[in-house]
């Protein structure tokens, strides 16, 4: 029996990257003889041999032959007689498909992973890449993990061959790479690959209706070529990595692929009827709840949000109130998109956010409390004249 350290862990150490866990494969063993070697081991997989030992995966090397349509259509080899070799072969790309002797600490690398690394290339292995359609979707990350990379043309046309059988990937797979993808130094370069292999349409087609429609007024879309260019930089431009941020970003303007032609540049009500196309897509995907309310804050306030300085204190006082909701980044987080939705021409709220909770904190004097509605009027008054005074004291005027 000999086990190899495998993957992404060997990849990451090479590119100089912080390391996640490391994973093994098991070579030339049956389960009773790994057994008795790790008699504590818990076995997770189904398909195949997949143990837990101390935290780290241990899969058993396995051949695989494409037998049905999707990720799971495969029948699985995974006897003692499978080599190393064999199991490195069925990976997705060269950079995923190293190995380490444990004995020796060597590196086994047979399809020139080293290499591509150096080149900053990212490239399949063979032709069965494409007999697996969760791998479009594991290179489009990749591709916004490692965006100095580039990826080969020949990958690219193999991915664009399994958009087909997309629908047979579950939800929450889907999503979970979606999810993966946000959190990535260029998750733009995830959706624009989406884009680009035709799969965009499939599990996102609020985004893809956003692809050769206007994204508005020139003053504020100056470069932009449609209003998903304008979601892809938007992305670009939001400071760290916040997944719910990020989500947001992607569904603030999703209403806008809902706008009738005839009254563009302008896209009226885009911010209320793009809710529901913020509720279709986290149905459609099963996206946990906190990103439902962070897309859904984003659609509906985004427009009354960029006029908080000039809103009766009233308005902006329950207005704050919603968007201290917002999951993750808060009142901050909020404006941090706000400001970057509008390339820094409108100002930037950002650093008011500490005053905001403030006065949101703002208590109910005793002598006020059990007066029913009449209660919650006085502490929105309290609370809109503090606002007031922010106003004159700090807040730009336009």
């Amino acid at each position: 029996m000999k086990i190899y350290r495998v993957g992404g862990s060997i990849r990451d150490e090479i590119l100089g990257l912080p390391q996640g866990d490391n994973d093994f494969v098991v070579v030339g063993a049956t389960e009773e003889e790994f057994l008795d070697r790790f008699p504590g081991a818990q076995r997770v997989g189904k398909a195949f041999p997949v143990y837990i030992v101390d935290g780290a995966e241990y899969a058993f090397a396995r051949r695989e032959s494409k037998s049905a349509p999707g990720y799971r259509g495969f029948d699985t080899d995974a006897s003692p007689t499978v080599t190393l070799v064999e199991d490195l072969k069925r990976r997705d790309l060269t950079i995923n498909a190293i190995a380490q002797d444990l004995e020796t600490r060597e590196l086994i690398d047979p399809w020139g992973g080293r290499k591509d690394i150096t080149a900053k290339r990212l490239r399949h292995i063979s032709d069965a890449f494409a007999e697996d359609p969760l791998r479009l979707y594991r290179v489009a990350r990749f591709a916004a993990l490692l965006p100095d990379f580039t990826l080969e043309d020949a990958t690219l046309e193999l991915m664009k061959r399994l958009v087909t059988e997309l629908d047979t990937l579950s939800p929450e797979r889907v999503w979970l790479e979606c999810e993966r993808a946000l959190k990535t130094r260029a998750p733009w370069r995830f959706f624009r690959i989406l884009r680009d292999t035709g799969a965009l349409a499939i599990h996102f087609p609020e985004l893809h209706a956003l692809v050769g429609m206007m994204p508005g007024p020139d003053y504020y879309h100056e470069g932009e070529t449609d209003t998903f260019d304008h979601a892809m930089q938007l992305l670009h431009r939001l400071p760290g990595a916040d997944a719910h941020l990020r989500f947001a970003a992607l569904c603030h303007d999703l209403g806008k692929g809902l706008t009738d032609p005839a009254i563009l540049p302008h896209h009226y009500g885009h911010d209320e009827a793009g809710v529901d196309l913020v509720t279709a897509l986290c149905d459609r995907l099963r996206i946990p709840n906190s990103f439902r309310l962070a897309g859904e804050l984003a659609a509906r306030h985004h427009m009354a949000a960029a006029k908080l300085p000039v809103m009766r204190a009233g308005k902006a006082v329950t207005l704050l109130k919603k968007l201290r909701r917002f999951p993750g980044t808060g009142i901050a987080g909020y404006f941090t998109m706000i400001h970057a939705d509008s390339a820094g021409k409108a100002d930037d709220l950002t650093p008011l956010a500490h005053e905001f909770e403030r006065i949101l904190d703002i208590p109910l004097p005793e002598k006020y409390r059990d007066l029913g509605p009449k209660s919650g009027e006085i502490l929105l008054t309290l609370q809109a004249e503090a606002f007031n005074e922010l106003r004159e004291r700090v807040m730009p005027k336009e």
